[in-house]
């Protein structure tokens, strides 16, 4: 009996020690890494930053974030620390700071060099493969977007977010509610009951305010080497080009172009665009103001008739001339989007960009009270990698479509998004683009707190009325006063006789 106690106790000892010895090894070989990181503008001190990915910890404790600030014109970079109220969610996934400083260099921020970010933590720095002696550095820098490298930003929220909002994560403006824009400048209204976007066509979806009804199609891809449409800009028209996958639902839209074959089975003469993918997905959200989706860390606002588009043309560099990859760079590829408007040309739609050209309002005027806004994150990607420039929206002066766009349309609008060439020694290179297209409907400042005609009509016929009626009881008190003074001379006449 005593053997076999004996015996159960080492088989609960060993068990118990192999249990702990797992947890620990597990333990041990958690890897880090971050997901996303928020826009950061390193001139805003105070700026909230929102860190997203793995950290195998769920305290803030001897935890350190610190970005290296590059110099223009120089090799030299400044540290940033991003120490002030630090804070780390309960799943070690979300690590929340401010920035403690701001860059104060000598020369300016360089905005378009890939800076490293550091997140130091107590816990060891994984290896790629098993190491019998662990390690007990700290980690810095981790991997951020699949690199060890991150993209500043020159921009901050604009205007103060109106009054009418806060500055939130990623320099993105929260609205309040009843606001909307990049900056909570326009008054929008019935935010939650607009219609969800959908698909019209194996390349187009809808999208509708109260009194609007448009259309959206990326219609057209322009490659410059000065980086701008211009007259010697090469262009494609996308319609021609073959389909070679395709699928939409309530929920989406994708479709996937070969660059060359055209639509009738021949070769493409110049397949300088090799491959396009193309996919939308229809969002609607239960409060539009607060709401937002994140993409390479910009922070992309979603409404109640959203439309988030994600786009990666592969470009084929065999095809172009020369002057189009050189390391001086300088070339730009321009994604068209042709905007329609179902019932009215868009030629009345008046158009405010953001400060960097990230961000386009697109407002109606005739009494339409329509808003269109177009979000760019201008982080982009380039073969799978953040790419050292920023996008920016555009919208292609009519002078210039109609000489550039085929089947070109006065009543459309052509938005382009502007994609920076990065030199490579690769034949075939992709580039991966997100933008969120948001319709609301707006009140008119002119013909806002105005009653609408009906009320004024009622209220005009109500004070006709009650004119009328105030003359008739003035009338009568006079005929009643007037009857009154002829009893009284009635009876002095009688009186005198």
């Amino acid at each position: 009996m005593e053997k076999k106690i004996i015996l159960f106790l080492l088989i609960l000892s060993i068990s118990f020690n192999y249990f702990v010895s797992s947890s620990s090894s597990s333990s041990s070989e958690c890897h880090q890494q971050i997901s996303s990181i928020s826009e950061v503008n390193p001139y805003n001190m105070g700026s909230l930053v929102v860190i997203q990915g793995t950290f195998c910890l769920n305290s803030t404790e001897e935890i350190k974030i610190s970005f290296s600030v590059p110099e223009s014109g120089s090799n030299i970079a400044y540290g940033l620390d991003c120490d002030d109220s630090l804070t780390i969610d309960s799943n070690g996934e979300t690590i929340t700071c401010r920035l403690s400083d701001y860059y104060h260099g000598t020369n300016p921020v360089n905005f378009t060099t890939l800076a490293s970010v550091m997140v130091y933590t107590p816990i060891p720095v994984p290896t790629p493969t098993p190491s019998k002696t662990p390690t007990t550095s700290k980690i810095g820098p981790v991997p951020v977007l699949g690199t060890r490298n991150y993209l500043f930003v020159n921009s901050s929220c604009p205007s103060g977010c109106s009054e009418n909002g806060f500055c939130d994560a990623g320099n993105t403006c929260r609205c309040n509610q009843n606001q909307a824009s990049f900056d909570c400048s326009v008054r929008v209204y019935n935010e939650t009951s607009l219609p969800s976007p959908k698909a019209v066509d194996i390349n187009t979806f809808s999208m509708s305010s109260s009194n609007e009804e448009f259309s959206v199609v990326l219609s057209h891809i322009i490659a410059n080497p000065s980086g701008s449409p211009s007259d010697i800009s090469m262009v494609s028209q996308l319609s021609q080009y073959a389909v070679i996958g395709n699928s939409s639902s309530k929920n989406n839209l994708y479709y996937k172009l070969d660059g060359t074959t055209y639509t009738n089975g021949k070769p493409s003469s110049k397949p300088w665009l090799n491959l396009l993918q193309y996919y939308v997905s229809f969002i609607s959200v239960e409060k539009p103001s607060f709401s937002y989706m994140v993409y390479r860390g910009a922070y992309l606002p979603t409404s109640s008739s959203a439309a988030s588009i994600q786009f990666s043309p592969t470009i084929n560099i065999n095809y172009l001339p020369s002057v189009y990859f050189t390391t001086n760079g300088g070339a730009t590829y321009s994604m068209v989007f042709k905007i329609s408007n179902q019932h009215d040309s868009m030629s009345g739609y008046s158009t405010v960009f953001s400060e960097t050209s990230n961000s386009i309002a697109l407002s109606s005027g005739d009494g339409k009270n329509s808003l269109m806004v177009i979000s760019l994150s201008d982080i982009y990607s380039f073969n799978q990698s953040i790419a050292p420039n920023h996008a920016y929206l555009s919208v292609l002066p009519s002078s210039l479509s109609s000489s550039l766009i085929s089947n070109y349309d006065s009543d459309s609008l052509y938005v382009s998004v502007n994609i920076p060439s990065i030199y490579s020694t690769a034949n075939q290179n992709t580039y991966t683009m997100q933008l969120n297209i948001n319709v609301y409907d707006i009140i008119d400042p002119s013909t806002h707190n105005k009653l609408p005609q009906w009320a004024l009509g009622l209220i005009v016929g109500v004070s006709v009325i009650i004119g009328i009626i105030i003359i008739l009881v003035i009338i009568k008190y006079i005929k009643t006063k007037r009857h009154h003074y002829s009893r009284i001379n009635d009876h002095h006449h009688h009186g005198h006789y």
